[in-house]
């Protein structure tokens, strides 16, 4: 599998975050969207959640990024990059720095639950980053399910109007190409320079054994190609890019990541304490692109 970044300028792309309280879907909605969109063709339940705790507990612990390719039906391919958060209250930071790399959210709702706890505590998060909303009442298939009920209460709770809230089921994928057409319709694209001095942000990282430090960056201004080389604005270190890419859902290889893109990049780090998590990356050889994102 290959895929042309350069057809993915900032306006056909949306980065995206899901929001939900604990067991109210988010994973599943994830599967779903990776399924419709046809980046898997049949999602392991939970997909996203790679941290073996993760899939025993049923809650997001390790921030997690996909790029999906969706074929709008009347405005062409988007580059669509969901940023999936932690989705339980003790994860707040992970929840924090994901949301920092998105500008959307799609928050999620049960149907039968409706609000709790941790859904107005991330819209809060959501509203302070300036993220637009989509809001989705979730498990519509459900005997006890109440939608209308639920989007009264979404309405008084958050002002909504009732026609912006989208209904679904991720369990049987019913709606969820609607909420597909929303990102594209309703969730503003990045912003950023593509002709300026080349910064991102540094917003999740793992050690590969094979490979070393792995960053995952959303790119504010510029692009960045293999054989860069960069600084760490907190560390004042430098690196060189030796493989970058998209998670397709696994790691596709790129020449470059441009602005407004999601992506992988593995330098020269030898460990994990070197890489500072909302740290900014940036041009080595520009000292203009220094400024922190």
């Amino acid at each position: 599998a290959s895929l042309d970044m350069s057809a993915f300028p900032p306006e056909r792309i949306r980065n995206f975050c899901i929001i939900a309280h604990i067991d109210h879907g988010k994973s599943t909605l994830a599967d779903r969207l990776l399924e419709v969109t046809g980046t898997v063709r049949k999602a392991t339940p939970q997909f996203l959640d790679k941290l073996p705790v993760e899939r025993q507990r049923g809650i997001t612990v390790k921030a997690q990024t996909v790029s999906l390719v969706h074929t709008s039906r009347e405005r062409g391919r988007y580059l669509l990059n969901l940023i999936d958060t932690p989705g339980h209250v003790d994860f707040a930071y992970e929840v924090s720095r994901s949301v920092a790399a998105a500008q959307g959210a799609v928050m999620l709702v049960d149907g039968v639950q409706g609000i709790q706890a941790q859904t107005v505590a991330n819209y809060h998060l959501a509203l302070s980053f300036g993220l637009a909303l989509l809001p989705v009442i979730n498990k519509i298939d459900q005997s006890a399910a109440d939608p209308p009920a639920i989007a009264a209460q979404m309405q008084q709770a958050f002002a909504l109007h009732p026609d912006s809230i989208l209904m679904a089921s991720a369990k049987t994928g019913q709606g969820v190409h609607a909420i597909l057409e929303a990102i594209v319709d309703r969730l503003p694209p990045p912003g950023g320079h593509v002709h300026a001095p080349p910064r991102a942000l540094v917003f999740d990282s793992w050690f590969d054994e094979f490979k070393g430090v792995v960053l995952l960056i959303a790119v504010i201004d510029g692009s960045f190609a293999k054989r860069d080389r960069v600084r760490m604005h907190h560390t004042a270190r430098e690196y060189e890019i030796e493989d970058m890419g998209v998670m397709h859902p696994h790691q596709l290889p790129t020449p470059h990541l441009r602005t407004g893109q999601v992506g992988y990049v593995i330098t020269n780090m030898k460990t994990a304490r070197e890489a500072i998590l909302g740290d900014t990356m940036c041009s080595a050889t520009s000292a203009s692109s220094a400024a922190v994102v």
